[in-house]
């Protein structure tokens, strides 16, 4: 069995499938793992494809040491000092709202600490509601000039996808997932959880080789191969499973804290 190179310094955990299990509960094996890790003096950081207020109702779970939210674009600590902020080229999100002029290209506008329905569309409201929020109100484009855009979740991808790849230059794709149908996320070129933790790293002063990263969706496999000694959960799809050092159980056998004992973290 592969074991990480150092001792481990800090580790990353994606949310949905790797902390909460399918009943969307943190399992007790899941939160005794971090205590164990956290008196190790281990730092322990979320990363997440989730917009900020969609992450932060773990606090009433766990003090985590920071979050990565939005698949990385917008990064802080746990005092709210920003480590890493990436956004998408303010011209690209006026493209889009000169677009939603002629078409309907229904999505959610993220920036650090809010976002808007940009467009018209049942999706987006239906994937608020489904997690007990209020869903966002219309998008201002006026707000650009002070506000950065960190990401875009676009719904009914096989309309919307191919005209922002036609007419915005500067972001990709990146995954897609199963709420209110099917979601994209859209990020900056040269955007990504794999990105923001090597920034976060480097501004730590933690080196690579010196933490775990653990995931089980697509939006995790950048992370997994490109950054420091990886987990797949047991429940992870195969693309995440074929990069990981190392697989663990399920989410819900126990995962995390079996990874954590069979590596010597705890």
């Amino acid at each position: 069995m592969r074991l990480p190179k150092a001792p481990v310094r800090a580790i990353f955990f994606d949310i949905d499938g790797t902390l909460l299990g399918w009943d969307h509960k943190m399992p007790e094996s899941t939160l005794r793992a971090l205590s164990l890790a956290r008196e190790k003096g281990v730092l322990l950081f979320i990363a997440t494809g989730r917009y900020t207020e969609m992450a932060l109702f773990l606090r009433e779970l766990f003090d985590f040491d920071g979050y990565l939210a939005l698949n990385g674009q917008y990064c802080f600590d746990r005092a709210g000092n920003v480590l890493h902020a990436l956004p998408i080229d303010p011209a690209d999100i006026r493209r889009l709202i000169e677009l939603e002029q002629t078409r309907t290209l229904p999505c959610i506008v993220c920036e650090d600490k809010a976002c808007f329905i940009a467009g018209d569309g049942e999706g987006p409201r239906l994937h608020f509601t489904s997690h007990g929020l209020t869903p966002p109100p219309p998008y201002d484009v006026s707000r650009l000039e002070t506000h950065p855009v960190y990401q875009l979740c676009t719904y009914d991808p096989q309309t919307t996808d191919p005209v922002l790849l036609a007419h915005l230059p500067h972001v990709r794709i990146t995954w897609a997932a199963a709420a209110a149908g099917r979601i994209h996320d859209v990020l900056p070129v040269g955007g990504g959880k794999d990105v923001a933790i090597r920034a976060v790293c480097a501004k730590l002063g933690i080196g690579l080789e010196s933490i775990l990263v653990f995931g089980d969706g697509l939006n995790d496999v950048d992370m997994l191969r490109n950054t420091g000694f990886s987990v797949a959960m047991g429940n992870a799809v195969p693309e995440v499973k074929a990069v990981a050092d190392h697989v663990t159980d399920d989410v819900d056998a126990n995962g995390v804290l079996n990874a954590l004992l069979a590596l010597g973290v705890l």
